[in-house]
Formats: C-alpha cells, structure tokens, sequence
C-alpha cells in the first residue's frame, strides 16, 4: 500500500475533523468533558470552519493529509505551526483555548489554557516547529501514517535547524520517542473541580534539530 502526504485543501477538512472525532471517541460516549453541548451549529461543521479559519488568518499554520494511493481515502491528519521568528511566536496563537456555546469553558481554560501557558514557559519566543494535531484514522491505525507525518515535520524541523514541540497522548509517546522527541516535563490538571474524575497527565515533548557531525 502506497502513501503520499500532501497539503490539506479547504475540501479535505471536514473528512479531518471527523477523523479526529472518531479517533479520539468524542461523542461516542455521550458528552465530553469540554464540550458538553447543546452546540448552534453540529460540532463537525464547528471544527472543520474553525481550522479552516486557524490557516486563513495564520500564516505560521500548515495542514497535511496522508493519502491511500490505491483507494485516495484519507489516513490521517496533522497541523503544524512553523515559527521562523520570535515574532511569529508572539503574534500567532497555535492553540486557541475552546469558548462559547456548549463548552465547559472553566475546564478548557484548566486544561487547554494550562497548556498553552506551560508551552510558553518552556519554549518561550524562540523560533520553532509546534505540532499541534496529529491523529489517524482508526481503520488505518499502524499503517504508517502517523509516521509519514512525523517525518515531514522532523525532515523540516532538521532544514530550518528548529527545535519541535508537542502536547503527546501516552499511547503516542513511544512513537514520538522513535522520532527524537524527549520529555520536557510532565503536565497535570486537576479535571475533578470541573465535573471529571481525575488528574489528567500529558508529556510534553520537544526534539532538537539534527546537526551533522564537522
């Protein structure tokens, strides 16, 4: 089975925001956490406007799909942000922190906000690559897409000499460790205040770029 990464179009997007439902269960086991609902508008039409809207109006955001060459279906997505400058850092947010109709906003701003504040604590304003998501299909899970991916991001991180940061499940970490990627530290929230059960934990990971021995 072939695979090609290209850049994601306007029209492959919502096929994205699906996946990432699916590959994340969101909705399967009645509401979530974050985003309890009732939502004004189907939370697939909501996520797929919302990325559209996050590469329109920045610049630093790049899209990429791999693609089955024998059956032209989607395998997997991702969204990378490249920051050539300390001002890009500033300017562009990368992860926007969920709000209005039918979200949880005093759990997102725990958890999401919580991440955008330790990814500014341990990277700063220094130029990088941020991987903000990543998922594949289910029914092409361990197929090589999610490295296909990762590869595209460490082959361009290792050209512009960028060091490249992300928010890692722990089923990910061990792929993401094949790939060069070392812990930072570990992020905990807290979910119970806010209706969960439990401390969530995410390692937070950074590769440095490859330099060739002199």
């Amino acid at each position: 089975m072939g695979i090609r990464i290209r850049e994601a179009s306007d029209e492959d997007i919502p096929r994205a925001a699906q996946g990432e439902a699916d590959a994340y269960g969101a909705g399967r086991n009645g509401p979530s956490l974050f985003f309890p609902g009732p939502f004004p508008v189907p939370p697939i039409e909501s996520r797929t406007n919302q990325i559209i809207d996050m590469r329109k109006n920045d610049p630093t955001c790049q899209l990429l799909i791999v693609v089955d060459e024998e059956t032209s279906e989607q395998m997997g997505f991702a969204k990378y942000h490249i920051y050539k400058t300390s001002e890009d850092v500033s300017s562009y947010a990368g992860r926007p922190v969920p709000s209005g109709p039918g979200v949880n906003e005093a759990a997102c701003e725990a958890f999401f906000g919580g991440l955008v504040v330790r990814k500014k604590a341990i990277m700063g304003t220094k130029p990088q690559i941020y991987l903000h998501m990543l998922h594949t299909e289910p029914k092409y899970q361990r197929r090589g897409a999610a490295s296909a991916l990762l590869k595209w991001a460490t082959e361009r991180a290792d050209q512009l000499g960028l060091p490249v940061y992300l928010e890692s499940s722990f089923e990910a970490h061990v792929l993401y460790g094949r790939y060069g990627f070392k812990d930072a530290e570990i992020f905990e929230c807290d979910m119970r205040p806010f209706g969960g059960d439990k401390i969530v934990t995410v390692p937070l990971m950074i590769r440095e770029p490859f330099k060739p021995s002199a």
